[in-house]
C-alpha cells in the first residue's frame, strides 16, 4: 500500500495504528466495529485529507471521532475536514481554539514562516471540539476501552492523554516525547511537573507522541526527568537572583551531558527564555 510520502503506519495492536510523519506531526488511528477514531487531525486541511486517504487504505469504515490532544495548530487545524465526526477535546482546548488573539497570533506566525503550508493557513476555518470534558471520559471502540484523561496543564492548558489499558499504551500529544525538546512557549512549567508525575504512574509500556518515534516506559521517565531538571534548575537560578542570560548558561550546561543528543536541544538558548519568564512571573 502506498501511504502518504514521509509517513509510516505502525500497527500497535489489532485495529490500532500510529501514523508517524517524519519531522512533522503524528496521528493515531483506531478502528472500531462501526467507525474510526482519529487522534489529531494534523496541521492543515490538506494534511487531514492525506490522513483520510491513508485511513481508506486500511479500512472502509467512516471516521466518527476526532480527538484533539491539544489546541496547537499542527494538531488541530485539520478539524474542518471532518464535518460529520464528533470532535473531542478538553474544555481548555476549546477555549484556546476560540480565542481570537490565540488564533491571530498563530496564523500570523505560520503565514510569515515561509513553510510549504504557510499560504494555506490564511484559508483555514479553525474548528474547535464540539464535545468537551473536564477531567476524564471513557469511550469504547471495538470492545476496547479508551480512557481520555486531562491530568493537568503542561504543554498547554488543555492537554489530554488517550490511555488504552488493554494494550498498556498511551497517546501523549506533545507533553511526553521520545528524546525531543517540546515547544515551551505556551507551557505551564510548575503544572507540567505534577502532570508528568501523574502520567508516569499510568501502567503503560509504550507511548505514541505528537512528534517523533514511539517510546517505551524508560523514554517516558526520561521525558519526565527533562522537565523536572529544566524547571527545577531554573527555579534555583531565580532564587539565587541570577538574570536570564546567566541562568540560561547555567541551566543548559547542567543538562548538556544528559540531554544534548535530544532533537531540539541545540536551540535550547532560544527556548529557555519562555520558561525563565514564566517562572519569574509566577
Amino acid at each position: 500500500m502506498k501511504f502518504t510520502p514521509g509517513t509510516e503506519i505502525v500497527e500497535l495492536a489489532d485495529g490500532m495504528y500510529a501514523r508517524l510523519h517524519e519531522n512533522l506531526t503524528n496521528a493515531g488511528i483506531i478502528i472500531g466495529d462501526e467507525g474510526v477514531m482519529i487522534i489529531d487531525s494534523l496541521r492543515m486541511p490538506s494534511f487531514a485529507r492525506d490522513l483520510k486517504d491513508d485511513v481508506k487504505l486500511i479500512t472502509d469504515k467512516p471516521i466518527k471521532y476526532v480527538l484533539d490532544t491539544h489546541a496547537h495548530w499542527d494538531h488541530s487545524w485539520g478539524n474542518e475536514e471532518f464535518p460529520d465526526a464528533t470532535i473531542i477535546g478538553h474544555k481548555n482546548c476549546y477555549l484556546e481554539m476560540t480565542d481570537p488573539d490565540w488564533n491571530s497570533e498563530w496564523r500570523s506566525k505560520i503565514m510569515s514562516s515561509n513553510d510549504p503550508w504557510s499560504s494555506e493557513a490564511n484559508l483555514v476555518n479553525i474548528t474547535p471540539p464540539n464535545l468537551t470534558f473536564d477531567t476524564s471520559m471513557s469511550i469504547y471502540i471495538g470492545g476496547r476501552e479508551l480512557e481520555i484523561l486531562h491530568l493537568g496543564k503542561a504543554h498547554t492548558s488543555g492537554d489530554i492523554f488517550i490511555h488504552v489499558p488493554s494494550e498498556k499504551l498511551v497517546f501523549t500529544g506533545d507533553v511526553i516525547q521520545k528524546e525531543r525538546v517540546p515547544y515551551l512557549g505556551d507551557s505551564y512549567p510548575h503544572d507540567w511537573l505534577d502532570t508528568d508525575d501523574r502520567v508516569s504512574e499510568l501502567p503503560i509500556n509504550r507511548f505514541v507522541s505528537g512528534h517523533g518515534d514511539i517510546g517505551n516506559h524508560d523514554d517516558l521517565m526520561e521525558a519526565r526527568a527533562f522537565i523536572h531538571n529544566l524547571v527545577g534548575e531554573t527555579i534555583n537560578t531565580i532564587q539565587d537572583g541570577k538574570g536570564k542570560e546567566e541562568a540560561q548558561n547555567q541551566v543548559i550546561e547542567s543538562m548538556t551531558s544528559r540531554f544534548s543528543n535530544w532533537v531540539g536541544f541545540d536551540t535550547m538558548d532560544e527556548k529557555f527564555g519562555d520558561v525563565y519568564t514564566k517562572l519569574t512571573a509566577s
